[in-house]
């Protein structure tokens, strides 16, 4: 957890990928801040709904921002397939937000007034898409809620061994903790105070984005005290029961556990060392997604357990065996 600053590697920021994911999060970004204060203390159904239960809450954000990702990789990646939580119908970022919003961009084409078409002609890839990740949080203005994105190959995203997924980047953005996370396959992952914005306009073609300052994510260093285990809760009290009456195995070589209300932040907190493990059953793909490209770069052991499976990521591979064995 050294304060240490360096700056993000042309390597990283370059790829057309980050730059992609990267516009991603300023769209949901600048929409989390503009809904937010339409979510008051009262929970209005006009702007909230619910899912499974009365504490699985679904904003109007959610839907817009899951909209407003849909209608950008309909034109910028048209042969990806977008995998969201909330089924949202596409919406044009264009036609949505104003032309100074979207000339910042990077797929911005000011010549064509447009968004660019980024296909490379390659194979197609999967964005599994959480609008807010936490949205109890939000809702409840607490801040740990994040917009997150995770790329895969299509067809590998379902598999539920360590390290058997072709998992290509991942991208989380808090507006809440003003802190974006991002993690490339093979080079490491990084944590950037703020957005991490479209700051080189049309360099997506044209040359590289401007220096941004970033620090690199290693784990939980050695020699640090105490071990924490950040883990969730079911929403219903059917799952509950059976997560609690397993805590106290899960628990076996930990001080304590963290529940900060979002998978996502969770494991870019593993990814930083803020926690040694992290271990939940029950969530989704999109819930991971980001987060585990983050904590796998960072040096962790990440099972991914698909749609409702266990997923754990520690630093060892038998510590994610016996946490799998025990949730």
């Amino acid at each position: 957890m050294s304060s240490e600053t360096e700056l993000l590697p042309c390597d990283v920021s370059d790829l057309p990928l980050v730059r992609i994911a990267s516009d991603l999060s300023m769209m949901a970004w600048e929409q989390m801040v503009a809904w937010r204060g339409s979510l008051g203390a009262q929970l209005d159904a006009s702007v909230v709904d619910t899912k499974t239960s009365p504490n699985d809450l679904v904003t109007l954000a959610d839907a817009q921002i899951e909209s407003l990702v849909r209608g950008y990789l309909a034109k910028v990646r048209p042969a990806d397939t977008m995998v969201g939580e909330e089924g949202a119908p596409a919406l044009d970022p264009i036609d949505f937000f104003d032309a100074q919003f979207a000339r910042g961009l990077h797929c911005f084409d000011p010549s064509a007034n447009d968004l660019r078409d980024m296909s490379d002609g390659g194979q197609p890839l999967e964005w599994h898409v959480d609008p807010i990740d936490g949205t109890v949080n939000y809702v409840r203005n607490i801040e740990h809620y994040a917009f997150s994105v995770g790329v895969c190959e299509a067809g590998e995203s379902h598999g539920r061994g360590l390290g058997e997924e072709r998992w290509l980047i991942g991208l989380v953005a808090s507006p809440g903790l003003n802190v974006t996370w991002v993690g490339a396959k093979g080079r490491g992952s990084y944590r950037i105070e703020g957005r991490l914005s479209g700051r080189g306009g049309s360099a997506l073609v044209d040359g590289s984005a401007s220096a941004i300052p970033a620090r690199r994510l290693r784990g939980t260093p050695a020699g640090l005290s105490g071990r924490l285990l950040a883990t969730g809760f079911a929403y219903t009290g059917d799952s509950r029961g059976p997560q609690l009456a397993k805590l106290f195995t899960l628990m076996e070589g930990y001080d304590d556990i963290r529940r900060c209300g979002s998978a996502a932040i969770d494991l870019c907190m593993l990814a930083e060392g803020k926690v040694n493990s992290y271990a939940e059953r029950g969530i989704g793909i999109y819930d991971y997604a980001g987060g585990g490209v983050i904590a796998a770069e960072a040096g962790a052991h990440v099972h991914r357990g698909g749609s409702g499976g266990p997923t754990a990521a520690a630093e060892s591979e038998r510590e994610v065996r016996r946490l799998i064995a025990s949730i």
